[in-house]
């Protein structure tokens, strides 16, 4: 639906006013009309495109390429599918200290890996059989 409502499908205006939690008069103001052109948009089903679009995305549509399926809802991003746990905007702004955080951990990683290797080919070789045996 929100989606539809995006694409600017006007038969969607009632229940994304109704997902928006907004009474007539407070879709009316968002929209920048009177409540009686509201009204009239609602029961002729022939709204302006824009709120339609509007409303869309305060319902939780997330109109950007790339984001397909997303949804913000309370302040959240939900990614496709979820509706649990979305990631809060301080979230994001630790993305990039984690990305960091990952990228010294894999070059240790890769350090430490290396020196098990050396200390590999400086150990010893186990004794395949010894004289006498067999």
């Amino acid at each position: 639906m929100l989606a539809e409502g995006y694409a600017a499908n006007l038969s969607t205006l009632h229940a994304l006013q109704f997902r928006c939690r907004l009474s007539n008069d407070d879709a009316a103001k968002l929209c920048g009309v009177s409540p009686r052109t509201y009204r009239r948009w609602l029961s002729a089903a022939n709204p302006n495109a824009g709120c339609v679009r509007l409303l869309a995305i305060l319902a939780g549509f997330v109109p950007w390429a790339g984001w397909d399926g997303w949804e913000v809802h309370k302040g959240l991003l939900f990614p496709p599918g979820y509706e649990r746990n979305g990631i809060a905007p301080g979230e994001f702004f630790a993305l990039v200290y984690y990305r960091q955080a990952v990228g010294a951990y894999r070059k240790e990683v890769a350090q430490l890996e290396a020196q098990i290797r050396r200390l590999e080919d400086k150990r010893p070789r186990a004794v395949e059989s010894l004289p006498g045996s067999g």
